[in-house]
């Protein structure tokens, strides 16, 4: 029998970077480079 682990896992934009807006007012999280969360480093 085998154990299955799944880990969700978030992407979000860096805190630090430059933050740009779509026209509809929202973030633009596709010119901004993302990163993995300090602790979200240890499930992956």
């Amino acid at each position: 029998m085998a154990l299955r682990i799944v880990v969700c896992v978030k992407y979000v934009p860096d805190a630090t970077g430059e933050r740009q807006f779509t026209e509809d007012l929202t973030t633009d999280r596709e010119s901004v480079d993302g990163l993995l969360s300090e602790l979200d480093e240890y499930a992956v």
